[in-house]
């Protein structure tokens, strides 16, 4: 496989405080990676080093053949984020929202209307193109900053909590929006949430992050593998067990 992030030895420092210490992996071209952990672990951190909007204290990371810290406009430049807290044009139809983004990204205009309207197809809101999006539903939202991150074209997706807040419905569909991205349109995914079963449903690997440290990494059967967990026995149980709270 292809590695299209390398993280390497990256810690983050504010004064005495370590927020991200020594962490490497790699992250496969088309996987599903979750980046998990409690609040304070760590994770917001590593995602604005990967963005280049901060400075690593040491260490780096290459993101599709781009150094974060020699170039990292370059970098960012190949990365789509939902951030946790989207923000639209209430006042804008969809279509008018993608149009501006699109304009905003230097998308060329013989394709941003084409590909506008394939991206609204894409994550089924083909019939609210026309309504403004401060109609939408928290789910809709969700669902339409995807959209609006695929903008460019990435071939790196970075997706902070997209279920959060979300009924059970538009959990399902945002679950399976993310899976069409990754295997079937080959998008790396990073996904970071606090919903454990959508991690053990969705992800191809995780890195469990305490403290700004990696301290469990790889597939839900390694993980749960090395602390011998028991058949059948949840997720959250194994997490917490990672974590030194059970």
């Amino acid at each position: 496989m292809i590695s299209v992030i390398e993280v390497k030895n990256l810690t983050k420092k504010y004064g005495d405080v370590t927020a991200v210490d020594h962490v490497s992996y790699s992250i496969e071209e088309s996987e599903i990676f979750g980046l998990l952990g409690p609040n304070g672990a760590g994770k917001t951190t590593t995602i604005l080093m990967l963005l280049g909007l901060i400075r690593p204290t040491e260490g780096t990371a290459v993101v599709n053949g781009a150094d974060i810290i020699q170039n990292p406009l370059l970098a960012r430049k190949n990365v789509g984020l939902l951030p946790e807290n989207v923000g639209f044009y209430g006042n804008l139809t969809a279509k008018q929202n993608l149009s501006f983004y699109a304009e905003l990204a230097d998308v060329p205009k013989d394709a941003a209307a084409s590909r506008v309207d394939k991206l609204i197809d894409l994550v089924g809101l083909s019939d609210k193109r026309d309504a403004k999006v401060s109609t939408f539903s928290r789910g809709m939202r969700q669902r339409f900053g995807i959209a609006q991150s695929l903008v460019r074209d990435p071939k790196i997706l970075i997706l902070d909590e997209p279920t959060q807040g979300i009924d059970p419905e538009g959990t399902r569909d945002m679950r399976e929006l993310i899976r069409l991205l990754s295997k079937e349109q080959g998008k790396t995914v990073i996904f970071t949430t606090h919903l454990l079963h959508e991690i053990n449903r969705l992800c191809d690997r995780v890195a469990i992050m305490k403290q700004g440290v990696v301290i469990a990494l790889g597939t839900i059967p390694d993980l749960r593998s090395q602390i011998n967990a028991q058949e059948g026995e949840d997720f959250e149980e194994v997490f917490l067990r990672y974590q030194g709270v059970v």
